[in-house]
């Protein structure tokens, strides 16, 4: 069953006869006639009754038109997508991207995404998971990373990738002897925390809400430039995913502890609008190779997740 056989047989219906479809179509009657003979045979019943004022439709016609709108746009569809499979992806392709995933995947991602598709034009955007989650609900972006949402989002597709620890991030070492601390030991310290509405805010004050604790902020923040350089200072310890600290850590700048039982899950998120276009498809499966294969060398210290 071919688009342009239904595309005649619509004409008829809507016609209400062959001669006067053929016209339309700028075929021959005999020609359009062969064409729905060929969509009776396929389809093993006849569609029209013909008369002397010019056709009906059988039963089997009944049924075909009611659905032959939608089978043809799905055909055209279809067929748009198998054409795009064999082109070399292209266009503009907008991502948004976690600023404490900078150094594990964002940079690397950018860097190896443009080598080896060269003629898509990417459009970057960093920003906390609440902004990246706005912005593809509002259609400004094709693909992000981010934390995982707490509902479903609207008109995209998500799949979680990663799990990952937090951790206490501070100045000095006397917290640093433990393997693990609880949220019970971090009660009393001063803490920088994101502002509201953020997502590790909330998973944060989840936490302290299940232990009937309240957190000792002394500095709330929007940033994670700021978070992490009052902490430098000496402002406050922060609570975040282990990654937003690798560089601090390396550096000695900051001492990072694991809280127990605290985690957070990053997802990729897709615009259901934009999913099939090959720039899209290619830059979702090369976030997610990458973030696997990041975890697999030991340069991320995040868990696979597979859902």
């Amino acid at each position: 069953m071919d688009s342009e056989s239904l595309r005649c047989f619509l004409r008829i219906v809507e016609l209400g006869s062959f001669g006067r479809a053929a016209q339309v179509l700028n075929l021959t009657q005999p020609t359009l006639s062969r064409r729905i003979a060929s969509l009776e045979h396929e389809l093993h019943a006849q569609l029209f009754v013909r008369h002397q004022r010019g056709v009906t439709l059988t039963p089997a016609g009944v049924s075909l038109g009611q659905r032959a709108q939608s089978l043809v746009r799905q055909l055209e569809e279809l067929n748009d997508e198998i054409n795009l499979l064999d082109r070399e992806p292209s266009g503009t392709v907008s991502v948004g991207l976690p600023p404490s995933l900078l150094k594990v995947v964002n940079g690397p991602l950018v860097e190896s995404y443009r080598k080896q598709f060269p003629r898509v034009m990417l459009n970057a955007y960093e920003g906390i998971s609440n902004f990246l989650e706005e912005k593809l609900v509002n259609g400004e972006l094709d693909v992000a990373l981010m934390l995982a949402a707490r509902s479903k989002l609207r008109n995209a597709s998500t799949k979680i990738l990663a799990e990952e620890e937090m951790v206490l991030a501070k100045t000095g070492d006397a917290i640093s002897q433990k393997a693990w601390v609880t949220i019970d030991d971090i009660a009393s310290l001063p803490l920088i925390l994101y502002r509201l509405p953020n997502y590790i805010r909330w998973r944060v004050d989840v936490a302290f809400q299940q232990r009937g604790l309240t957190p000792n902020i002394v500095v709330e923040v929007n940033t994670i430039s700021m978070l992490l350089e009052f902490a430098r200072r000496g402002v406050g310890a922060v609570i975040v995913p282990r990654s937003a600290v690798v560089h601090d850590v390396e550096e000695k700048t900051l001492v990072a502890t694991p809280i127990r039982s605290l985690s957070v899950q990053w997802m990729l998120a897709v615009s259901r609008d934009r999913e099939h276009l090959p720039g899209v498809r290619a830059l979702a499966s090369h976030i997610e190779s990458l973030i696997y294969a990041q975890i697999k060398a030991g340069r991320w210290g995040a868990r696979r997740v597979s859902k």
